[in-house]
């Protein structure tokens, strides 16, 4: 049999390559459709946790509680440090169903004064727990601030408590960022935030859109190590925040 002819090769080449140009035309056509497709909502760098069934960043101080689970756990990056543009922003506290009544969560600035404080019914509570701070309450900005959100186990022992805790720095925002921000949807404005590394407002604003996009949101959680809780519901007590 002879060797192909390389005419017969080219003739076929410009049948096929049609095809792979309407192909990849047609992908593109469907990317520029769904903007979604081509926004990837993941926080860069930055230490992560381990997936452990047993534990997922809960601490405790003395003995521990014995009615609270180990992995209540603070919707952060690895190293429980965040930063934010907004003087009240919000945060979110995975609370494992327990015997426990309530809790407290509480900020304080780097001198330790209380910037503010607050106690929460967490009776028959489990899920992610939403905290904002009220309008009153403003950060500073470029100030480093010490929050703690504790499972109250013994009112009179505060030594068994449950408790994750975590800093919180308020930055300034950019005039290229806030530019970028103006025009972009809810969900291309999560990607931008996670791009600066502003944690705070990339996860509440994927809370906000959990509902219509779950992929977003999962996508963010397990690139710091939260895939065990992606999936756990809010609950419906403890919003702090001021109507």
């Amino acid at each position: 049999m002879g060797r192909p002819n390389i005419k017969s090769w080219g003739l076929l080449a410009l049948v096929i390559s049609p095809i792979i140009v309407t192909f990849s035309g047609w992908q593109l056509a469907k990317a520029q459709s769904t903007p979604e497709l081509l926004i990837s909502v993941e926080f860069p760098g930055g230490p992560k946790r381990e997936s452990s069934g047993s534990t997922r960043g809960g601490g405790h101080r003395g003995n521990g509680c014995t009615t609270v689970p180990s992995n209540l756990t603070a919707l952060m990056p690895g190293d429980n440090a965040g930063t934010t543009i907004a003087s009240n922003p919000k945060f979110f506290v995975y609370v494992p169903e327990s015997e426990a009544k309530s809790a407290e969560f509480e900020i304080t600035d780097k001198s330790g004064k209380n910037v503010y404080s607050t106690n929460l019914d967490i009776s028959d509570t489990s899920g992610i727990v939403k905290l904002t701070l009220p309008k009153d309450v403003s950060l500073k900005t470029n100030k480093e601030y010490t929050w703690i959100f504790q499972v109250i186990c013994d009112p009179l022992d505060y030594s068994v408590n449950k408790f994750v805790e975590g800093t919180i720095k308020k930055v300034e925002i950019s005039s290229e960022l806030e530019n970028s921000l103006k025009n972009a949807t809810p969900l291309e404005q999560a990607e931008i935030y996670a791009k600066a590394r502003i944690w705070n407002e990339t996860i509440a604003t994927l809370a906000e859109l959990r509902n219509s996009n779950p992929t977003a949101w999962e996508q963010l959680l397990t690139s710091v190590g939260l895939k065990e809780i992606a999936s756990e519901p809010f609950a419906p007590c403890c919003q702090v925040e001021e109507e």
